[in-house]
């Protein structure tokens, strides 16, 4: 019965994040099309929000922060567009913030692939391991102390280097997004975000869709420093329309059939 599939359904993201119509077609022995009218059916009612293969939770509290290995195997066809479409920005000689956490790991993925030479500056030692040695990048690397359980590097010593700098653009990440501000879940991170908007001529936020309307604890910067914001497809039409009214550049990328595989 449909009522007992929901409440399995419900039952699996009480405890978990994130889940792809395919896995749950084939833990509840049913079809993808039929999990895929249970996930519309519960994102209407507001329990989980929709993803290109599945669904994610939503968010129950300011503070909470999906593990960083989860982040990196969730909304991956979002994320993989949105890092191309925001690519298209990039021009010849700029200087630019790339951001921490699994958005921006894409991103770095797609500059890899790229020739256009670029000065980049990155808080986060997974992207700078993407980047390094690449002809077209000279890459800059604050200091700093790893964040424990992410890749991103944090304290006085990133802050004080990055205050210094005059970087072209910025590419942000961030936990949510509603239409008074950006937030986050790490007052650290949020004060080294809040240097480099500091510090950036424009700032581009790439988030995906399943993190609209929700807030973090801690505020990272209004919508008005905000110049643009990169999501995906999956973004509803209400959302859409309140955004961009808030904000100067609202992009929606459209999907993209490869996804790029991290080196081993």
């Amino acid at each position: 019965m449909p009522a007992e599939r929901r409440e399995k359904i419900m039952e699996w993201f009480s405890s978990n994040q994130v889940a792809s119509s395919q896995d749950l077609a084939k833990r509840l022995n049913t079809s993808i099309s039929t999990i895929r009218r249970d996930l519309d059916f519960l994102a209407q009612q507001g329990v989980v929000r929709r993803t290109h293969g599945g669904a994610v939770r939503v968010r129950r509290s300011t503070t909470f922060e999906q593990l960083v290995d989860e982040a990196r195997q969730t909304a991956v066809e979002e994320k993989r567009a949105i890092a191309v479409a925001a690519a298209k920005l990039l021009q010849p000689e700029q200087s630019i913030f790339i951001d921490s956490r699994s958005t921006l790991h894409q991103f770095a993925y797609v500059v890899a692939e790229l020739t256009t030479p670029l000065t980049v500056v990155t808080n986060d030692v997974h992207v700078a391991d993407v980047l390094v040695n690449k002809p077209h990048i000279k890459l800059v690397v604050p200091g700093g102390i790893c964040r424990p359980g992410a890749y991103s590097l944090l304290g006085e010593t990133a802050i004080n280097f990055v205050r210094e700098l005059r970087c072209d653009h910025l590419f942000l990440s961030s936990q949510a997004i509603d239409t008074e501000c950006a937030s986050d879940t790490s007052l650290e991170l949020v004060q080294l975000q809040r240097a480099m908007i500091d510090s950036s001529v424009e700032t581009t936020l790439l988030i995906d869709s399943s993190r609209f309307g929700s807030r973090a604890i801690y505020r990272t910067t209004p919508i008005e420093r905000i110049n643009r914001i990169i999501t995906d497809e999956g973004l509803n039409h209400d959302e859409r329309a309140k955004f961009a009214s808030v904000v100067a550049d609202l992009v929606i990328a459209p999907y993209v059939d490869a996804i790029q595989e991290e080196p081993e």
